[in-house]
């Protein structure tokens, strides 16, 4: 039986306590057949449909609306271990423009009882006000791995989802850039890079 969860709900269910939960969802997949060339400039305040998903495509999120009004990349540790790469770059929409379908793995940070990082997080702060300690709940596929979707308590009238699982070159840019301290300074100017590999279609 597939079941939609909003937000409230599921932090009203105690699912940030619980590592290894389940969730499913009920989402209308909708997806442009465009060329990322051929794709139009969004619109600000148009309403667009976007679907996010794991590498399988069991995991999937559905948004409906304007585009996000967040739109962020971190550069933390964190954030770099759970993509494999030097920044994450997600994005919030409220909850009633989401829609989940498929199974998902949910892990939260800080873990409990584990001893603290050794650097600082996102799951600390929002990386833009510094905000006091949060938890966040990420949710990745059980069969590929992908981290689709997340939580945060702090921000309990959103959700968060991963931008790179849209796969859609004309999703917003970051409007804003969390723990540079940590950042690979290459990233700053990767148009500058010289390639010696060259660049490939």
């Amino acid at each position: 039986m597939k079941t939609k969860y909003s937000r409230r709900s599921v932090i009203a269910g105690g699912a940030l306590a619980l590592v290894g939960t389940t969730l499913a969802g009920r989402a209308k997949a909708e997806t442009s057949t465009q060329t990322p060339a051929a794709a139009p400039k969004s619109e600000p305040g148009a309403i667009k449909t976007r679907t996010a998903s794991c590498n399988c495509g069991q995991l999937r999120v559905t948004t409906k609306g304007p585009d996000p009004d967040r739109v962020v990349m971190c550069n933390c540790y964190l954030c770099q271990k759970q993509t494999g790469s030097p920044f994450s770059l997600q994005a919030r929409f409220p909850n009633e423009q989401v829609t989940i379908e498929g199974k998902s793995t949910a892990w939260k940070f800080p873990i409990d009882g584990a001893k603290p990082t050794t650097y600082r997080t996102c799951a600390g702060s929002d990386g833009i006000t510094n905000s006091a300690a949060d938890v966040v709940t990420s949710h990745f596929c059980p069969v590929c791995g992908s981290t689709v979707y997340y939580y945060r308590k702090s921000d309990p009238a959103r959700t968060g989802v991963k931008v790179g699982a849209f796969a859609d070159p004309t999703f917003p840019p970051p409007m804003g850039s969390g723990f540079e301290e940590y950042k690979h300074p290459w990233t700053s100017n990767i148009a500058a890079l010289s390639m010696p590999l060259g660049h490939h279609q």
